[in-house]
C-alpha cells in the first residue's frame, strides 16, 4: 500500500508534468539543431543534448522512487531495470 498522500501524489504528477515539458523543449531545440554544420550550432546542439539526457535520466530515476512508494512495485522494478541497464542505478 501507499505510504503517500493525495497530495504528495498531485505534487509528484505536477513535478513530472514540470519536468517532462522541459524535457520536450530541449528536444525541440535538438531536433532544430540537426542539421547544424557550424562549430557554435554544433556545440548548442550537444549542450541540449546532454541537458535532455541528464533530464531523461532524472524522469526515470524519480519515477522509481516515487512508483515505489506509491505502492506500485511492478512498475517501480520496471523503470528500476531500464535505470540499471542505462547505469543509472545500482539497488532499488
Amino acid at each position: 500500500m501507499s505510504d503517500m498522500t493525495d497530495e504528495e501524489i498531485v505534487r509528484a504528477v505536477r513535478g513530472f508534468a514540470a519536468m517532462q515539458a522541459e524535457r520536450e523543449k530541449l528536444a525541440e531545440r535538438v531536433a532544430g539543431l540537426r542539421t547544424a554544420v557550424s562549430p557554435e550550432d554544433l556545440a548548442e546542439r550537444n549542450r541540449f543534448g546532454e541537458a535532455m539526457a541528464k533530464m531523461d535520466a532524472k524522469l526515470l530515476l524519480e519515477s522509481v522512487e516515487v512508483l515505489d512508494r506509491m505502492g506500485m512495485t511492478m512498475a517501480a522494478q520496471a523503470c528500476f531495470y531500464v535505470a540499471k541497464k542505462e547505469g543509472l542505478a545500482t539497488q532499488l
